[in-house]
């Protein structure tokens, strides 16, 4: 639940950004603004700006901005609601109880109790009476250390011994059904991992929310070897990675994590002295893994398995990554091993040389595809190299991955931001679609004409959110739709909802609530704006970005008009948006403005 916004802003109000940050980092004065080095990436010369005025923080190295609330969430890696119970227990302001029903928070900490209890039993009946099952897990190599610090554990062989056990607890039948450790059949509860050896899956901080059970008898014919805890009030898979909350002291300590598919390729890559490891839980990677693994480190290796499924589940986890600003690199084992069987065979320095020599996403896409084989191949292999390209966000980084593509695969960069252009001009939706902000050398449809990658938006804008009282007469002439990033058209269809521009724009550090963590680094660039307002150059940037809509509707309408010559509508259409653009590069809206 977010806190209601009356008590973020009066959260905001009582912590000073200057003094916080303060707290954390040694603040200089420099101008108006307060300058040190940036915590979030290495540098030499001070490039991390705190505006006192503004409230807000800005790196010029690394682009992350932001406000207060930000700061402490990139800082302590904690998440919003986290940072203002921080920033509120700072400035002695009581929070408001969640408004969680009282039925459902029983429910909640019943599920917390059965699954710490479940995982209790199970450990305990490995000790007690678990010697074939330990014996199975000798001979795969996982040793009595890896066991326990995992918290392995075995499900009895009595279909009813869980459930009997935790009856004893007086727990609910609700939590019962709720738990997915149990099935009902002909009136009869039963433990759902029995006869299976038990791997619990703990959130990040500590709490066991999951099991996933596995066979271990060779006269054991049931069909599913493994069985994983269905997704519940407290289990949501594609949210938590297993193992992280072993791993992740390791993870933080070399900078670096391993991802791998399964948790027995976990269980012993980690034996084998890569501590930095992760698995994702028998799903394809999602999203939120990545984002709950960047709070630890972006230096992320893909290592799955050495065959076709591996591979192409690499390549769908290299568009994760991306889509979240993580640059992996692949580790590509030999064909048919899995991190398992190459450890057996070859050992930890054998694993550890592919991993030094782990492919960047590019190099992966050549070698996967085959692109030297043939002309098939290579065209295959760009292909999908462009629709990676497209997903990184940041405009510097795509420039730098087209330069090392360009020279990998011998074309051109331009051929290669024609071709992106190309799709996007196909495809206007998922363009408008992309969270990354769109690179400078890369135009879209209606970027033409008018300078590369949205310069004009960008330095309009600039100009609305630090002097919004001169900018009043231009706002409405402007429009959502004349934008191409949708970042800038949210701001702008915020900013037009407002009726004191002025007062709503000063309150820079507030207009960031309206934008998700990955967008408040590009909008926060906007505010540290030291430039000097001239009419004559905003005139001639929102002439620009109207005649460039104007255009992208033309070349709609020609398509149209040669698709269907005689619709005689659109021919009347044509010619009044001809007309429109030929008052505006006339200077109509100068004279308006004037």
């Amino acid at each position: 639940m977010r806190y209601d916004q009356r008590i973020i802003d009066d959260v905001r109000s009582a912590n000073n950004i200057v003094e916080v940050i303060g707290e954390y980092l040694p603040l200089k004065r420099s101008g108006a603004n307060y300058r040190t080095l940036c915590p979030f990436h290495q540098e030499k010369t001070p490039s991390f700006m705190v505006s006192p005025s503004k409230q807000i923080f800005k790196c010029f190295g690394c682009g992350k901005g932001g406000n207060v609330f930000t700061f402490l969430m990139e800082y302590e890696k904690i998440n919003f609601n986290e940072a203002v119970q921080k920033l509120a227990q700072r400035a002695g302001i009581k929070l408001p109880e969640k408004e969680i029903s009282t039925e459902k928070q029983t429910l909640y900490s019943e599920l917390y109790e059965i699954y710490k209890i479940a995982n209790q039993y199970y450990r305990n009946n490995l000790l007690k009476s678990g010697a074939f099952a330990l014996k199975y897990l000798h001979s795969r190599q996982i040793s009595d250390e890896t066991i326990k610090t995992f918290q392995i554990g075995l499900a009895s062989d009595r279909w009813d011994d869980l459930s009997n056990y935790l009856k004893k607890k007086h727990f609910g039948q609700k939590s019962f059904s709720e738990s997915g450790l149990f099935t009902e059949r002909q009136g009869k509860v039963y433990d759902k991992f029995y006869s299976r050896i038990m791997f619990p899956i703990f959130s990040s901080d500590g709490k066991v929310i999951a099991f996933g059970g596995r066979i271990y008898k060779e006269e054991d014919d049931r069909a599913a070897k493994y069985l994983n805890s269905p997704e519940n009030l407290i289990y949501k898979k594609r949210y938590h990675l297993y193992g992280l909350f072993q791993t992740k002291h390791f993870i933080t300590q070399k900078k670096s994590a391993l991802i791998v598919e399964g948790n027995t390729d976990l269980l012993k890559v980690y034996q084998h002295g890569f501590r930095n490891v992760v698995a994702s839980l028998g799903t394809a990677l999602t999203g939120n893994q990545i984002k709950l693994l960047a709070r630890y480190t972006k230096n992320v290796y893909i290592l799955y398995d050495g065959d076709e499924a591996g591979y192409k589940a690499s390549a769908r986890a290299i568009k994760v990554c991306l889509e979240n600003s993580v640059f992996p690199k692949i580790v590509m084992l030999p064909e048919n091993y899995d991190p398992d069987s190459f450890l057996d065979e070859f050992g930890t320095e054998k694993l550890q040389e592919e991993i030094d020599k782990a492919f960047s996403f590019y190099q992966f896409i050549k070698v996967y595809k085959n692109a030297d084989k043939s002309l098939e191949n290579k065209e295959d292999a760009i292909d999908e190299l462009i629709d990676n390209l497209m997903l990184i966000q940041d405009p510097v980084q795509r420039e730098m991955y087209i330069q090392e593509s360009s020279a990998l695969f011998r074309i051109s960069e331009t051929n290669i931001i024609r071709s992106i252009n190309r799709r996007l001009t196909k495809s206007f939706k998922r363009y408008a679609s992309l969270k990354a902000n769109q690179p400078e050398t890369i135009l879209s449809p209606i970027h033409r004409g008018f300078g590369a990658g949205g310069i004009g938006e960008k330095e309009l804008l600039k100009m609305v959110v630090n002097f919004p009282e001169e900018c009043a007469d231009a706002m409405p002439f402007l429009e959502p739709e004349y934008f191409t990033h949708p970042i800038f058209q949210k701001l702008v269809s915020i900013i037009k909802k407002q009726d004191n521009l002025i007062q709503f724009t000063a309150q820079s550090s507030k207009l960031l609530d309206y934008f998700a963590p990955d967008e408040i680094d590009f909008v926060s660039d906007l505010m540290f704006f030291e430039g000097e307002f001239s009419k004559t150059v905003l005139h001639k940037l929102l002439n620009g970005l109207q005649i460039r809509k104007l255009n992208l509707d033309l070349q709609k309408i020609n398509q149209e008009i040669i698709e269907h010559p005689d619709n005689f509508e659109k021919l009347r259409e044509k010619k009044v948006i001809q007309k429109k653009i030929h008052q505006l590069k006339g200077g109509v809206v100068r004279k308006l403005l004037s």
